[in-house]
C-alpha cells in the first residue's frame, strides 16, 4: 500500500520514489504496461495521480526509477483502478507527534447548525467497490467521522422535534373496535384460542413512532455498540456517548424494529435532515453489515474506499468559529453568490466591521505567502459592486479582505515559497477576525493573514 499526505507535491519536491519503494514488490510495478494511473474526482480533477518511469541505461545495464505523486486536498482510502495499487492518504499536516483530530473537527463545526445545510460533498463513500485491506495501526477513522456526522444530525432534528406524521397500527383491542378489523389475523389469535373480547384491528395513529424514526432509533443502537471500539480513544468516546445520550433520549417513545436499509426522500423543508440522517444511517449499517466491529480486533480490517474533503471541512470549522464571533443573524454569509462570482464568507457584522473573508487550507500561508492567484481572486471580490450594496457602504471605501489559514504545521513542512507579500509589520491597529496571530499585506491595502488553530489529538 501506498502510504503519502495530501498535496505531496508541495511538501515532498524531490523524486516520489523513497516513498514508492515501501511497497512490497515496488520495482514489479515499473515492469507492467501501465506507468501512469490516477483516482479521479470528476472529468478535471483528480483524488490523487502517480507516474512512474524506469530508464534504463544498456551500456551500464542499470537501471534508473523515479516516480511523481500528486495529492490534493482529500485524505481517505483507495485503489489506483489500472495499477490496482491501493493509496492510504492522511492530513498533511500530521507528523510523529501530532495527528490532526479531524473528527472532533467535525463535532465542533456541527455545533453550528447551519452547517447543517452544507455537508454535501464533504464524505465520498464507495461502499460498492472491491473493500480494502489496511493495518488497523494507520487507523483511518471512517466508522467515527460516519458516526459523528450521524450523531450531529440526529441532535439537530431531536432539537427541532421529531417529524410527526399518520402511521398504520395494528393492535389486539379489548371489547373494542377501531380501524379495520384483519380478519385473517382475528381467527388465528383470537376465534381459534376462544378470546372472543378481542378484536385485531388496524387503523391509523398521529405520532412520531413512524417509519423513518424508527429506523434512526434502530441505527441509534448500532452505535452503541461501534461506540465501544474508541474506549481507548477516551475524548472521542465521551464527546460521542454525550451526543448519544442527547439523541436517544428524543427517542424513547420510538418502537423498536430491524432494518437492513431504507429508502426514504422528506420533501418538507423544515425536516430536510431527515435525508442527510437516513443516508448516514445506511452507510452505517452497510458497515455493521460488513462486521468491522470484530475486525478491528485484529491487526488489519476491511474498510470501503472512501474520501473526505479537507477543504470543506476546514470551511465548516472556519464557518462555527466566525458565528461564535459574530452571532447575530446576518452578521456572517457563507458561499453566497454574486454574479457568478461566490466568496467564501462576508462579514457584516453590528461592531462595524465589514470584509470580506477566504479560507484557504494552506499551511504554507503560515510563512506569510500566499500565491498571487489567491490575492487577486480574494481582491476581485472586493471589487464587486453587488457585495457593497450588500455591505451598504461607499464604492469609495476599501473593503477589508481577509485570508484565515490553518496554524499547525512545523516549519520544516511549510512549502518554500519566493514572493513576500505579507509582513509581521505594520503601524495601523487591524480589526481581527478572529482571537489569534494576524499579519498585514506589505503590498496590497487592507488585505490580512488570519491564523486559526486546529484540533489535534
Amino acid at each position: 500500500m501506498l502510504k503519502i499526505s495530501e498535496h505531496i507535491e508541495f511538501y515532498e519536491r524531490k523524486d516520489h520514489l523513497f516513498l514508492f519503494e515501501v511497497i512490497n514488490e515496488w520495482e514489479s510495478y515499473f515492469n507492467q504496461p501501465i506507468l501512469d494511473d490516477c483516482i479521479a474526482i470528476d472529468e478535471e480533477n483528480n483524488y490523487v495521480s502517480i507516474s512512474l518511469n524506469l530508464d534504463q541505461n544498456q551500456q551500464e545495464i542499470q537501471k534508473k526509477y523515479s516516480c511523481n505523486i500528486n495529492s490534493s486536498y482529500y485524505i481517505g482510502l483507495d485503489r489506483f483502478p489500472k495499477m490496482g495499487l491501493s493509496v492510504y492518504i492522511e492530513p498533511k499536516m500530521n507528523t510523529k507527534e501530532i495527528k490532526l483530530d479531524y473528527v472532533k473537527i467535525l463535532l465542533e463545526s456541527l455545533q453550528e447548525p447551519k452547517n447543517f445545510d452544507h455537508l454535501d460533498g464533504l464524505l465520498t463513500t464507495k461502499f460498492d467497490e472491491e473493500w480494502i485491506e489496511i493495518e488497523n495501526t494507520l487507523q483511518p477513522l471512517l466508522t467515527p467521522f460516519l458516526i459523528a456526522q450521524f450523531l450531529s444530525v440526529v441532535k439537530d432534528l431531536v432539537r427541532k422535534g421529531l417529524r410527526k406524521s399518520y402511521y398504520d397500527k395494528v393492535e389486539n383491542l379489548n371489547s373494542r373496535i377501531r380501524g379495520k378489523v384483519l380478519v385473517g389475523e382475528q381467527i388465528k389469535k383470537n376465534i381459534l384460542k376462544n378470546q372472543i373480547t378481542k378484536t385485531v384491528c388496524k387503523y391509523q395513529e398521529f405520532g412520531i413512532d413512524t417509519e423513518v424514526n424508527q429506523f434512526i432509533n434502530y441505527v441509534l443502537t448500532k452505535v452503541l455498540g461501534h461506540l465501544e471500539l474508541y474506549s481507548k480513544n477516551s475524548e472521542l468516546h465521551r464527546n460521542l456517548t454525550e451526543l448519544l445520550n442527547y439523541c436517544t433520549g428524543g427517542f424513547y417513545q420510538v418502537s423498536p424494529k430491524i432494518f437492513r436499509n431504507l429508502k426514504y426522500q422528506e420533501k418538507n423543508p423544515f425536516y430536510k435532515n431527515y435525508n442527510k440522517a437516513v443516508q448516514l444511517g445506511n452507510q452505517i449499517l452497510a458497515l455493521t453489515d460488513h462486521n468491522i466491529a470484530k475486525s478491528l480486533d485484529t491487526d488489519k480490517s476491511l474498510h470501503p474506499p472512501f474520501w473526505i474533503d479537507m477543504s470543506k471541512l476546514f470551511e465548516l470549522y472556519v464557518f462555527k468559529k466566525l458565528r461564535e464571533r459574530f452571532p447575530y443573524e446576518g452578521e456572517v454569509k457563507y458561499h453566497q453568490k454574486y454574479n457568478r462570482h461566490e466568496p467564501d464568507f462576508i462579514l457584516n457584522t453590528n461592531c462595524g466591521l465589514k470584509a470580506i473573508v477566504d479560507a484557504k487550507y494552506k499551511p504554507r500561508y503560515k510563512s506569510g505567502n500566499p500565491s498571487m492567484e489567491d490575492a487577486r481572486q480574494l481582491a476581485g471580490y472586493t471589487r464587486l459592486n453587488s457585495i457593497y450594496k450588500e455591505l451598504g457602504i461607499s464604492k469609495d471605501i476599501i473593503i477589508p479582505a481577509y485570508f484565515i489559514y490553518p496554524a499547525e504545521l512545523s516549519t520544516e513542512q511549510l512549502e518554500t515559497n519566493y514572493s513576500e507579500y505579507f509582513t509581521n509589520e505594520g503601524s495601523v491597529e487591524v480589526a481581527q477576525v478572529l482571537d489569534w496571530k494576524i499579519r498585514t499585506s506589505s503590498i496590497y491595502n487592507k488585505m490580512y493573514l488570519q491564523e486559526i488553530r486546529l484540533v489535534n489529538n
